[in-house]
């Protein structure tokens, strides 16, 4: 286990066909063998399909449609869906370069009012 109050953030990059989905997915089971709560998105449905679990973006963060420069996510602390996001050690982003900045801007901001702490998403493991 490590401190809730660093961020770690790693970035997988490849061509396309390379395996990176099949590596997320290998991670995921990984995570969740060993105890460890991971949610899987990705930023088109069709990627998010093909991960174990896997929602859109729009669908886990309830990010609005179209995404703004201002926009925030609709959920709120202390809600059933904030626990469900708050209670993740790890979240895997598939196809994270194919998303506006705004949504990771926005993810993060969800993920830093969730978890009551100014560190980088929460304080949660990103793997993108």
């Amino acid at each position: 286990r490590r401190s809730a109050t660093t961020a770690s953030c790693f970035f997988i990059d490849g061509p396309g066909g390379t395996g990176k989905t099949y590596l997320y997915n290998t991670l995921c089971h990984l995570f969740r063998g060993q105890g460890v709560s991971v949610l899987t998105v990705a930023w088109i449905g069709i990627a998010a399909n093909l991960l174990y679990e896997g929602r859109t973006v729009h669908n886990r963060f309830k990010l609005p449609v179209p995404l703004l420069e201002t926009s925030t996510s609709s959920i709120r602390p202390n809600t059933k869906k904030a626990d469900t996001i708050g209670k993740a050690d790890v979240v895997i982003w598939d196809e994270a370069p194919m998303a506006p900045s705004y949504a990771l801007k926005a993810a993060d901001i969800l993920l830093r009012d969730i978890m009551n702490i100014s560190v980088p998403f929460g304080g949660k493991i990103m793997v993108l």
